[in-house]
């Protein structure tokens, strides 16, 4: 299930965040205030004419992409940890980078490919800092420690976000014999990309069976103009591919509620007995055992911090039928999924008893010394 927040909603919660508190907005907090503003939003699928934005100057463009809607998986609403910003199902996606967000060192285990649309923003690399400016045009490989933040309210990036598992592409023009980490071109803002770029970032509002096959070919014809026009570029560090097993082990922990071990193979092309050795070799344990372990911890969470039926939660986290849920959740816990809440809030009714009843003596006390 999905729900969906436009543009202009997500920019307009974060500046009255900013103006509020004075410090960067957490984006997952901004979405669940959207959702429980406008759940109406949670069930269809709002579309403006994107063909019209293609004909629109760079300002009039900015302007009207607030009425676009960013979709996200309703789970985000309840759990950020394992969010996927690039969705399962597909290669790459094109994000909107706000204004006003939190700015924190992180890493990905996919490429990143940051387009300055307008104004500037400040890349931390590594050990070093730099400023881009617009038309500026890099790609950083995965696990590579950065923050990317926009240096005024008017400046606009587009990312670029690939799996590592399809982009070979990428891979080879960042494995030569200097070895980067990361590339930057200067495309002096040239209106050839600007005007892939845009279309680029709008097919991802499709929301039809095409996207995929459209934005990937948006991003080879990108690519071909840039290093057709544009062969001179810097580069720094070094490139490391992260270990193996750290895509695959996300991956598991982001979609243990369906994953099977014969479709892991698929996505990461191993064969079975292969990639079963190397989740046994990173975790200790066998691949059921890493995914019955991983959606227990989700059937805890919600079961503590959600009022969820226990029908839902059996859903939610992957089992056919709650029956089998049940079953699985009694020989885990030592106790049905029913008596583990009613323990779990029990315990924390006993720990507030005290607190409530130490701030309800000072209250009478603050009484009587008054009538005195």
């Amino acid at each position: 299930m999905y729900f969906y927040a436009s543009i202009g909603d997500i920019r307009d919660k974060i500046e009255n965040y900013t103006n509020t508190y004075h410090k960067g907005a957490n984006f997952p907090d901004i979405l669940r205030e959207i959702f429980n503003e406008k759940p109406c939003l949670e069930n269809k699928t709002p579309l403006s004419d994107i063909r019209s934005l293609l004909q629109m100057d760079d300002e009039l463009f900015l302007q009207k992409i607030r009425d676009l809607y960013f979709r996200f998986p309703k789970t985000l609403i309840y759990d950020d940890e394992h969010f996927d910003v690039v969705p399962s199902a597909s290669a790459l996606t094109v994000i909107n980078q706000f204004f006003g967000t939190r700015s924190f060192i992180h890493l990905h285990d996919c490429f990143e490919i940051d387009y300055i649309f307008r104004g500037e923003c400040e890349l931390s690399f590594l050990d070093e800092k730099r400023v881009l400016t617009e038309g500026d045009f890099c790609i950083l490989s995965p696990y590579t420690n950065h923050d990317m933040t926009l240096l005024t309210k008017d400046s606009c990036i587009f990312p670029i976000l690939i799996k590592e598992q399809v982009s070979d592409f990428f891979k080879k023009l960042l494995s030569d014999s200097a070895e980067p980490n990361y590339l930057l071109f200067k495309t002096n803002v040239s209106y050839e990309v600007r005007d892939i770029m845009k279309r680029l970032f709008l097919e991802k509002f499709r929301y039809d069976k095409y996207v995929d096959r459209c934005t990937i070919y948006w991003l080879n014809l990108l690519f071909t103009n840039i290093l057709r026009n544009y062969q001179t570029y810097s580069q720094f560090s070094s490139y490391k591919s992260g270990p193996d097993y750290a895509p695959i082990l996300r991956y598991i922990q982001s979609h243990y509620d369906t994953i099977t071990l014969p479709r892991l193979s698929e996505i990461f092309h191993y064969s079975v007995p292969y990639l079963s050795k190397i989740i046994k070799k990173s975790t200790g344990k066998n691949f059921k055992q890493l995914v019955n372990e991983t959606k227990m911890r989700k059937a805890i969470y919600y079961l503590e911090e959600t009022d969820f039926s226990i029908e839902d939660i059996s859903g939610m986290v992957g089992y056919s039928s709650s029956d089998h849920f049940y079953h699985v959740f009694r020989k885990a816990q030592g106790m049905s999924p029913q008596q583990y809440r009613k323990n779990y809030l029990d315990l924390n009714l006993r720990d507030k008893i005290p607190e409530q009843m130490g701030k309800d003596a000072e209250r009478i006390l603050e009484v009587i010394r008054g009538s005195g």
